[in-house]
């Protein structure tokens, strides 16, 4: 079943699944290395979008995410559905 695209609340959980299964996936980075630094950008990134996306109109996300899910559809990139 695809969730909504604008249940923020599962999507922050969702999200801190996936980081916390990158962080213990990856390389033993140490603080400050460029994998630490990356992946703290994605997060810092991923923290913004959602602080937005609330207060966004939800049919404007549902838009956003639909036109997301076209291009990466378009260039042959894999699309998780409940990812959007």
């Amino acid at each position: 079943m695809t969730r909504a695209y604008t249940d923020t609340d599962q999507i922050a959980r969702d999200l801190a699944a996936c980081f916390e299964t990158m962080r213990a996936a990856g390389p033993a980075s140490v603080d400050g290395s460029p994998e630490d630094i990356a992946l703290c950008s994605i997060e810092t990134f991923c923290a913004v979008a959602l602080r937005v996306m609330k207060k966004t109109n939800p049919s404007k996300v549902r838009d956003c995410a639909r036109t997301v899910e076209i291009h990466a559809r378009l260039e042959g990139r894999e699309v998780i559905r409940e990812a959007a």
